[in-house]
């Protein structure tokens, strides 16, 4: 192994229209617990509005709920809208969840992709990028200054401070959720580490990583000491086993994703290409064939802190609380 790796738990707020939610909550706190236990560092949800028919809970809510159970582990949302939310709540939210998760939070922004989401929110969808670059520049300010004053073409603010700032009074780690080279750029330019998206194949893999080390290297930074990948991972005894359990809800997730415009995945008819399109992709299998992918994570392109996201809608939760314990015993191994 390269530098050790760290896993992180990319829980599942998101529910089909007819899944009785009254026990939602309590799982993914058994989830985390159970993370927890099983030697995992992180909790990453994921942020998005207006998805009905699919139902979601909120990420940043969701997370000050599930730091009860999450002790020391760090947490974040897995993408935060950034292209379309104001920076003001953006980095007072953060700020607080901060405090609330002992100094562990994360804030990993995107830019987001559904046109319905920039429409509800007022901002124009064609000029997501500069928003956004405009508001990681406002959110560091508000967490590291004590007055801020800002004129820039989206936001305002004439000498204020904010409410809260992060618990060592200066800045939280930002990462940029990216899947596209100019994107993978402006990430190795701009934030502290790149998360790579859970649907680029493992070829697009190795050519953005490279991307994104010399980007890095052109604009005079130190390599990235983080290198954070979210992956859509599961395991159980048997590789047939975990197949069977994850296909069916692996297959409803994309063909939202493509139904949602999502560019990784539009067009593609799910079912059929299910096989090739997941090999190239998913960590599926038996311990010893996602360890092996594991490693070659961390040997090949440096990722050292992987993001597992082992259930999607229609997933049973006991054998959620498997998988977990089974990457528990990976990474125990790889050690």
């Amino acid at each position: 192994m390269g530098h050790q790796m760290e896993f992180g738990l990319y829980v599942n707020p998101q529910f089909p229209d007819d899944t009785p939610l009254p026990a939602a909550t309590e799982n993914m706190a058994a989830q985390v617990r159970a993370a927890r236990e099983a030697g995992f560092s992180s909790i990453i949800a994921p942020h998005h509005y207006l998805t009905q028919p699919l139902r979601m809970f909120q990420a940043n809510i969701l997370l000050a709920r599930l730091a009860a159970e999450a002790g020391n582990m760090r947490m974040g949302p897995g993408v935060w809208l950034l292209g379309m939310t104001n920076p003001v709540q953006v980095a007072e939210e953060s700020a607080t969840l901060d405090w609330i998760c002992n100094g562990g939070y994360i804030l990993a922004v995107g830019l987001g992709y559904r046109e319905a989401e920039f429409e509800a929110f007022g901002a124009n969808f064609r000029q997501r990028a500069a928003r956004m670059t405009e508001a990681i520049e406002v959110v560091r300010r508000l967490w590291s200054e004590e007055r801020v004053s800002h004129k820039g073409q989206f936001f305002q603010l004439t000498d204020v401070g904010a409410s809260v700032r992060p618990r060592n009074g200066s800045s939280l780690p930002l990462w940029i959720g990216a899947s596209v080279e100019p994107a993978i750029r402006r990430a190795a330019r701009v934030a502290d580490a790149w998360l790579s998206s859970p649907s680029a194949d493992w070829q697009q893999l190795e050519r953005n990583y490279r991307i994104y080390d010399e980007e890095r290297a052109a604009a005079g930074l130190e390599p990235a000491t983080e290198k954070p990948m979210i992956r859509e991972c599961f395991v159980a005894t048997t590789a047939e086993q975990a197949m069977a359990i994850a296909r069916e809800p692996l297959i409803y997730k994309y063909s939202a994703y493509a139904s949602w415009g999502n560019a990784n995945v539009a067009g593609r008819p799910f079912r059929e290409a299910f096989d090739d399109f997941q090999a190239a992709r998913f960590i599926i299998g038996d311990k010893a064939m996602v360890k092996d992918r594991v490693q070659w994570l961390n040997e090949k392109l440096g990722v050292n802190h992987l993001v597992v996201r082992l259930q999607w809608p229609g997933l049973a939760q006991k054998d959620v609380l498997k998988a977990i314990d089974l990457i528990g015993e990976i990474k125990g191994e790889l050690k």
